[in-house]
């Protein structure tokens, strides 16, 4: 259905990718992964038309629709909601409008009339008298409710908006979905719905996630970006992790004992070369390790920082009583008498839909002077390392990265143990010493988790710490998580990560707060969908 031929795209003098040729088949759901960097987005623009390619070609079946979910989210801002998502469906929108011009004329010529007898074919056809019911459940399942449909894409905040794009991508039944990230923005039971959507649809997809989870429950077949190059495996990301990593050990063993029959040769050689009654068989395996070639085994572009928490000090008590805490932003309730209690080592995940109070709840954990009422006690010697969802967004500081690296460090710490921290996140000798506002976001991510390794705190708080991060950091911070020692609090829509981690659950609902005490990954699934 798409197929590519020999694609590159060059940025300078380096190449991102080249020679990429591909077959995308219809009904495939493709997981498109890679490291940070990589080029899936680039590749994703240049197979929807968006980007040109500085090689190659891309053919498309010029029958199928493609539907590609677009991040313009301030591109519809005089645009009503409902008619922003049937605008996906480009031909039938212009039926539309068309159809409605002629209708709205004082007087209509007969071949006015004759015209909009086809359109009203045409616009049948396409599912017209439908259009509007359909872009409604779309928006409903998204968590949009209907009496915003009416109103204009400008008069909601920027997360729906990209919500609404996401409809409109989806709208239409189209033939070819290309989906860069379509989970962002989304709470868990939302997440679900998207799933069961693409798993009961026909088109051919290629999607960018990195939640594992939702990898593993839609796609068919795994396209890896890594080396410069691209490679199909069948199944999904679990399949593909497996097949992949055995492949490479492969080749690593193959090596392996390839150079033990070279050296083996060479031994032979090196003895018998000068004997003349050898020398015959000498010259035999010197041919022989002519033949014997090693693999090329390409340096992967993927890199996994070494993330580890440490704890200066222990709790022995509980760590947190929580009693009637509430909090309001003007006439809007957000928390009213919530309580709980968290004891050493838990690692609880605080779950909810989005706009429920998970964030709220953890600034007023975190800021006792943010609730409204209720009290928040913490263990005496406790030190919290807290992780805000939006800390890397509001990081405009001109300090050099190691300078504001030792703002959190200890007085034991020196500059050389801060420089090995920041070299074991993946920052270059040159990276250390780059302004703080200039990082990107993945890079300041990775600054925070530093941050909270220097503090040693003996509570990490963390709310969506898995956004923006690519699968190897995501990987690595779970890795790190599972091995601290101390208490966590968390708030996460990767249910990989949420699984793998938790020991306890409460969910936050607008009629107070409940605890899930299983955990398990299929408990996790009924959570998400029993709202």
């Amino acid at each position: 259905m798409i197929q590519t031929e020999n694609i590159s795209k060059q940025f300078g003098s380096s190449y991102l990718f080249e020679g990429i040729n591909i077959n995308f088949n219809s009904n495939g759901k493709y997981g498109l992964i890679g490291a940070n960097g990589s080029g899936k987005s680039t590749f994703m623009k240049i197979l929807s038309g968006e980007l040109e390619a500085s090689g190659g070609r891309v053919s498309v079946d010029p029958k199928k629709r493609i539907s590609t979910l677009k991040q313009n989210q301030y591109a519809y801002e005089d645009m009503k909601i409902i008619d922003c998502v049937i605008f996906g469906y480009k031909e039938l929108w212009d039926i539309k409008l068309e159809r409605e011009r002629i209708y709205d004329l004082p007087e209509m010529s007969e071949e006015e009339s004759l015209k909009v007898g086809d359109l009203e074919i045409e616009f049948s056809d396409l599912g017209g008298y439908t259009a509007e019911a359909d872009a409604n459940k779309l928006l409903v399942g998204l968590g949009i409710p209907a009496e915003l449909h009416e109103r204009k894409m400008s008069s909601i905040e920027p997360g729906m908006k990209l919500k609404v794009l996401l409809a409109q991508t989806l709208f239409g039944n189209p033939d070819i979905l290309l989906l860069d990230e379509p989970t962002n923005n989304l709470d868990l039971d939302t997440i679900k719905w998207l799933e069961n959507i693409l798993r009961k649809s026909d088109s051919m997809m290629i999607i960018i996630s990195h939640d594992r989870k939702f990898l593993n429950n839609i796609c068919t077949n795994i396209a890896d970006l890594d080396y410069g190059e691209i490679r199909i495996y069948p199944g999904n990301y679990d399949d593909f992790m497996l097949a992949s990593t055995q492949a490479r050990q492969q080749l690593i063993n193959d090596n392996k004992k390839k150079a033990e029959k070279i050296e083996e040769l060479k031994a032979f050689v090196r003895r018998f070369s000068a004997n003349a009654s050898k020398a015959k068989q000498a010259t035999s395996r010197a041919n022989q390790i002519e033949k014997i070639k090693l693999e090329d085994i390409a340096k992967s572009s993927r890199v996994y920082p070494y993330i580890r928490f440490e704890q200066n000090k222990k709790i022995y008590s509980n760590v947190l009583d929580v009693k009637n805490v509430s909090k309001s932003y003007e006439e809007l309730q957000v928390l009213d008498k919530i309580s709980f209690s968290i004891e050493v080592g838990d690692r609880l995940a605080i779950l909810g839909a989005n706009g429920i109070g998970k964030t709220t709840l953890l600034n007023c954990l975190t800021n006792d002077t943010f609730k409204d009422s209720g009290d928040i006690n913490w263990a005496i010697n406790s030190n919290i390392g807290y992780f805000a969802q939006d800390s890397d967004e509001k990081l405009d500081s001109d300090l050099s990265l190691i300078d504001w690296m030792g703002q959190w460090s200890e007085d034991s710490i020196d500059q050389q143990e801060i420089r090995s921290i920041l070299g074991r996140l993946l920052f270059s000798k040159d990276n250390i010493f780059k302004p703080v506002n200039v990082l990107s976001g993945g890079e300041k991510r990775r600054m925070l988790f530093g941050k909270i390794m220097l503090q040693r705190p003996n509570i990490i708080i963390m709310d969506e710490p898995t956004n923006h991060l690519d699968m190897e950091s995501i990987e690595s911070l779970n890795s790190a998580l599972s091995l601290y020692e101390g208490t966590i609090l968390f708030t996460s829509h990767d249910r990989e990560f949420i699984s793998s981690l938790a020991t306890r659950v409460i969910e936050l609902k607008s009629d107070g707060i409940f605890e899930h005490n299983n955990v398990e990954k299929e408990s996790l699934e009924a959570i998400a969908i029993d709202k």
